[in-house]
Formats: C-alpha cells, structure tokens, sequence
C-alpha cells in the first residue's frame, strides 16, 4: 500500500472517530442541535486549516501547537455565533477544551499503535553527529512517524562515535555505492540527506542517484547552531533561500509570562520547606554541618547583578579550591575554560550528586522567580566571570529574564557545551512563544526523570 494511501486512510478514521466523540460530548452537555452542528463544523473546518488530520513527520510538540491555535480559533468563532445570546457559553467552551485534549490523546495514541505501519521507512545519508542525532530524534519521538531503517556512509566521509557505540538505537550503516540495491529491498519511503560538511558535488551525485527512487526526499540544513534565528523557505525565482525572522515578547506577552511566574513561584516556594528539612538531615548523615543554602551573584536581566539561590552540592571553598586544581592540573583547566564545568568534579559532596543528578539544587531559586529576579523559563543565569565568553550572544541573552529551566536543559543540558549553550539561550530570546516554554516544561521534565544530562 502506497504512504499516501495509508496516511489518507489515517486521516479518515482520526476524524470519523473524533466525530463520533465530539458528538457524545456535545449530547452530555446538552447543547441544542443547531449549534451543536455551528460549533462541529468550526472545530472540524479549523482542524483541517491547521493540518491536524495530516500525517506528516512531526513532533508532539507541534500538534499541541497547532491543537492550541484550533482551540482558540473555535472558541471564538463560537462566541461570535451565539452572539447576542449567551446561554450555552459554558458548555461551549468547555467541550472545545475536552475536544482539544481528547483530539492529542486519540492521535498520539493512533501514532504509537498503527507506527509499524504508517511509518516511512527512512535512510538517511550521513555519517555525522548531525546525521546520528537527527535519527535518533526520529527513533525517541514515537509521535513522528519516521522509522530509520539505516544510515548510507559515504567515501572518505567519517562515521561519528555516538553511531558506532550507540546501544539502544541500532541501525545498519550501508555503503552508498549499493543505494539502488537497498532503497528496493528495504522498500524505503523516505530518503533525508544530512552531510554536514558536503560540497555542492556531494550534493549533486546524491540527488542524481536518487532522482525518482523513493517518494519523499529531504535534506537537512547544515546551518543548525550557526543560524538562531526562527527560520523559513522561501523559494526566489528559482532558488531557495532560508530566510530568518525574530519573535516578539510584547507588554501583554511579558504580563502573562510573569502571572505564570508568580503561580509557580508560590507552588515552588510551598515545598522548600520539606525539601530543605531532607537535604538538612541528608547532609548530616554524611557529616555536612555547613550551611544547606548559599547564594551566588549571577548575571541578571540587562546586565544587572543579581543573587540566585541554590542548595550547597559543593564543598564550602569550592572556588579557591577549583583554583588550586586548575593550578596543578592543565587537563583540568582546559576543560573547565571550554565548558565551565568538570564532568567529573571533586568538589561535589555525596548528598550533592543526588541534588544535581535530579535537579533539586536549582529549587530555591523559586525564590528568585517570585521576587522577579528570574522566570520559570529562560536562559540559564551566567556567572559574571563568563561575560567575555558569551560574545556576541551578551545582549540577546541578557534581554530576557534568567530561567530555572531553558533551552540547555531541554536539550540535552551537561551534554551542550558552553558556545552552543550561548546559541541556544539566544534562539530562546529571539524565537519566544508560550508553545515553546511548554515544549521545553515537557523536555526538561522528560529529562530529569530518566535522569538524562543532569547538571
């Protein structure tokens, strides 16, 4: 069965059986018959218009973004409908609401289930890190429906470590030269090139080789990390041109943010009370008698100094000691000026490691959050001694307010090193929207609890 075929089939039942719900939920509220079909053909008509019943090669992420502006479309339009009456505005909104959480659930639920069969089959051409991280991207996010079957290597092209050591995502490296051999007996659907560092003569003997062989082909950017800027295609007479385009945190936006700051700050602040008894009673255990809080001066919201909390996970003298290490150790140095940190640091006490490994160090500053020095999300707050090493990045970063949580530790934390560390906090800046700190609420949660790329 052609994917085209499958993904129709898909979408035909993905939208039968939301009918069938949104008709229950419609009789439960007992919203009158023709605004019941007013409000159906809105929700339906906007669902098409945001692409919900299409099945392309996204993340969950972004069908809870286009879900969002279906739920805030049909909401609206809705109001507009009852108007002048409004009798039903209750009912109204709240099956929009169940409509909107059902409408992720049903599709994300159908994705995982029916993945061995809508899924394309995918190649993708390279060797690299950003081919190896691409596919595993695609192999973790169940909701993308992309199978990577394997990876073509090309001549004189070097296959990156993570490939060759990676454990729990496996997949076939095939010599390019036998493409047409494997595109036939794989019955591969999807071809993604991703040569970081190809010429234009790489590009042209890919494409030749795979002109009219597989339905779908795609070709990843070798930009990522070089531009922050939110990006789009445009197509100019012939050639393509990625054009970049900035976000926009307004008055109303800056208004909303900090009410969603104050609400989790008073949440955050309500459990340090218990939290700080364990970590007092933990550290004495191993015979820490030295303060369980301490403060640190960070670099704030436009550049000015601010004092953030943090549970103690180091020894008391931790600087003048990281200096005495670096004094004897050059490996330790140089590893501490690229990265500004040490992978395998000293200077963390026992019950520390369990503080970093989860997080829970970084929880007083819920303090910070409700006095307004930081928000929920931002970038993370630098030390004044890394000014010089943000670069061009200073100003972008130092524009918004400081986070508990950001882009870092959405993507992949300890493992980012500083430079695409300052790259990611400025893309945070410039590219700011509610549906990205949601993603990134989702990613860090993610990460914390399987303990992955802890601070």
């Amino acid at each position: 069965m052609k994917v085209n075929i499958k993904e129709n089939i898909y979408a035909v039942t993905l939208f039968i059986i939301e009918v069938a719900l949104f008709a229950l939920c419609s009789r439960w509220f007992g919203i009158p018959k023709y605004l019941l079909i007013r409000i159906g053909a809105v929700w339906f008509f906007v669902g098409f218009m945001f692409k919900h019943y299409s099945v392309g090669s996204t993340l969950i992420w972004d069908e809870i973004n286009a879900m969002i502006k279906v739920l805030a479309t049909t909401i609206i339009i809705g109001l507009i409908l009852m108007y002048p009456s409004m009798k039903y505005i209750l009912q109204v909104i709240c099956i929009n609401i169940i409509m909107f959480i059902i409408s992720i659930l049903i599709n994300r639920g159908l994705r995982i289930i029916l993945r061995d069969v809508l899924a394309k089959k995918t190649m993708i051409v390279g060797t690299s890190y950003g081919a190896y991280r691409l596919g595993k991207i695609a192999h973790n996010n169940r909701f993308a429906l992309t199978k990577i079957v394997g990876f073509f290597s090309l001549e004189g092209k070097e296959i990156c470590e993570e490939m060759i050591n990676e454990q729990k995502f496996q997949a076939t490296i095939y010599d390019f030269k036998d493409v047409d051999t494997v595109l036939k007996e794989e019955k591969i659907d999807q071809v993604i090139i991703a040569i970081d560092d190809g010429s234009k003569e790489d590009y042209d003997m890919i494409s030749r080789d795979l002109f009219d062989k597989v339905p779908y082909i795609k070709v990843k950017s070798d930009l990522n990390f070089i531009m922050t800027y939110k990006s789009k295609v445009d197509y100019f007479d012939g050639e393509l041109l990625i054009s970049t385009s900035r976000g926009n945190l307004g008055h109303i936006q800056r208004f909303f943010k900090r009410f969603v700051d104050i609400c989790v700050g008073v949440v955050g602040c309500l459990t340090l009370l218990p939290l700080t008894l364990y970590v007092t009673i933990m550290n004495k255990k191993n015979g820490d008698n030295d303060p369980v809080l301490f403060k640190q001066e960070r670099i704030g919201m436009h550049g000015k100094p601010i004092y953030i909390y943090k549970y103690r996970s180091m020894i008391p003298n931790a600087e003048q000691v990281l200096e005495e290490l670096m004094e004897k150790d050059p490996s330790i140095k140089e590893e501490y000026l690229t990265n500004k940190k040490l992978v395998n640091d000293p200077r963390i006490t026992p019950v520390g490691k369990f503080l970093r490994r989860t997080s829970l160090d970084e929880f007083p500053q819920f303090i910070n959050v409700l006095k307004g020095d930081m928000s929920f999300i931002g970038p993370r707050p630098y030390l004044p001694r890394e000014k010089e090493d943000m670069d061009i990045y200073y100003d972008s970063i130092i524009a918004c307010k400081p986070g508990i949580t950001g882009m870092w530790q959405a993507n992949g934390r300890s493992g980012v090193g500083f430079k695409d560390r300052c790259k990611l906090d400025d893309f945070y800046h410039k590219n700011w929207t509610f549906g990205l700190d949601l993603i990134i609420i989702y990613k860090t949660i993610k990460s914390v609890i399987y303990g992955k790329g802890a601070l």
